[in-house]
């Protein structure tokens, strides 16, 4: 977006700095308009849709901190900088927390105030690039993939929990982003949770959760506590007021077998299953995911372009890909990164993948190639696996040495694949 085409709101009961600002800002090119207090403001903000807000704290019929909460419940995608000459860092932590993309202090030099509008004019467009790519629907001609897509088109509006399940890497995250897109909460968040960040309060939990999608990742690793809380939930229908996707790995019927997993809880979540297959049973969607994950690094991360011969394509389709979309995701980075030459072949294929295949089979190795998550993992395993190794496999004792609870220890190793008997026939 040019510089005439965004639209900068000022908020400011000093007409000397608002006029200040305008005048800056209006050099530079911006269109700019100007408020002095919260009513002018929402005057403003509903005539103009400004693409970003500068927002003073103190004005006299309403705090800028207040203001900001209703500008981001109205909508939660603006993009606002607060400004103040009595700031504090408890207030630039609250302002934060509630969705302000900066904090810049007065008294206002030209190059603070140019270069705070910028960076969060950047950060704007590129996360509006990412949610791009989030939101799109699956990639892929195959059967399974069309499959996915008239199923999402069917369940996403339902007011139910939908259920996703397949292997690591295969787009589970991805899809729920989709699946959001189709819903009936699209303009409100996307809030992920996991076993470590799920809420135990009933109150936050639906404060989260309103006119929100709630993705829980991996709900199979949920703590026994956690699994009751939500089950409550459900079974009273408190979180009907949100669009709900929990995803797995795992069998949950296995787990309930292994009492790790609530039975009842089973029954509250699985009415809706999508099943999201691994990618070795949609090779020839392959094409289309290079030229898709191509066009994402190139756009996002600005690595250079690169073409990928029908030779090398081929390679990829004939590879196994254990770690799946994710896996393939990660070797079109690496390719694009590493390669010297504006065309990928088959040869530069085969180095790419012995490479990949060289640093995941080393256990004592991190990939730094991987995004931190999946690194996070990596390093997860290595360090249970040693503290396996030192109690002769006795999960008990690592779980004292690891600091964690003897049941989110087994719900952790069996989401990295640890197989505890396996590991002490190996001692």
């Amino acid at each position: 977006m040019s510089k005439s085409d965004t639209h900068i709101l000022i908020v400011d009961d000093e007409p000397d700095i608002r006029d200040l600002i305008k005048d800056i800002l209006g050099d530079e090119g911006y269109q700019v308009s100007t408020a002095s207090d919260g009513m002018t403001a929402r005057t403003a903000v509903n005539q103009h849709r400004p693409n970003l807000i500068l927002l003073d704290i103190w004005m006299p019929d309403v705090d800028g901190i207040s203001l900001l909460r209703e500008f981001m419940d109205y909508d939660s995608q603006s993009t606002i900088v607060m400004m103040s000459g009595h700031g504090t860092i408890e207030t630039a932590v609250e302002a934060t927390r509630l969705g302000a993309a900066d904090f810049i202090e007065k008294p206002l030099s030209t190059a603070k105030l140019l270069r705070g509008v910028e960076v969060a004019l950047e950060n704007k467009a590129k996360q509006i690039a990412k949610h791009q790519f989030e939101v799109q629907e699956p990639v892929g001609k195959s059967q399974q993939i069309t499959l996915l897509r008239e199923q999402a088109a069917r369940v996403a509006k339902h007011n139910m929990p939908i259920l996703l399940i397949g292997e690591g890497g295969t787009g589970k995250h991805c899809f729920a982003h989709y699946l959001h897109s189709l819903g009936p909460y699209s303009k409100g968040k996307f809030i992920e949770l996991t076993d470590e960040t799920f809420p135990l309060d009933s109150q936050k939990l639906i404060s989260l959760a309103n006119n929100c999608c709630v993705f829980l990742n991996d709900i199979s690793l949920l703590s026994d506590k956690a699994q009751a809380l939500l089950s409550h939930m459900l079974e009273t229908k408190k979180l009907e007021n949100c669009q709900l996707i929990f995803s797995t790995q795992h069998s949950l019927e296995q787990a309930v077998s292994n009492n790790s997993f609530q039975e009842a809880l089973l029954y509250q979540i699985n009415s809706i299953s999508l099943v999201i297959p691994p990618l070795r049973e949609h090779i020839e969607d392959i094409p289309e995911l290079v030229h898709h994950f191509v066009d994402q690094h190139t756009t996002q991360a600005q690595l250079p372009y690169r073409h990928f011969t029908v030779a090398a394509q081929n390679r990829l389709r004939n590879y196994t890909w254990p770690g799946n979309v994710l896996e393939l995701k990660n070797i079109v980075q690496r390719l694009l990164l590493l390669s010297e030459d504006n065309e990928i072949d088959d040869a530069d294929i085969d180095l790419t993948l012995q490479s990949a295949n060289q640093d995941a089979n080393d256990d004592n190795a991190i990939n730094y190639d991987l995004p931190l998550r999946e690194a996070r993992e990596q390093f997860e395993r290595i360090y249970l696996l040693h503290k396996l190794e030192h109690t002769d496999g006795n999960v008990g004792k690592a779980a004292k040495l690891a600091g964690m609870e003897r049941t989110h220890l087994y719900r952790k190793l069996r989401s990295l694949g640890i197989d505890t008997k396996q590991t002490q026939d190996n001692l």
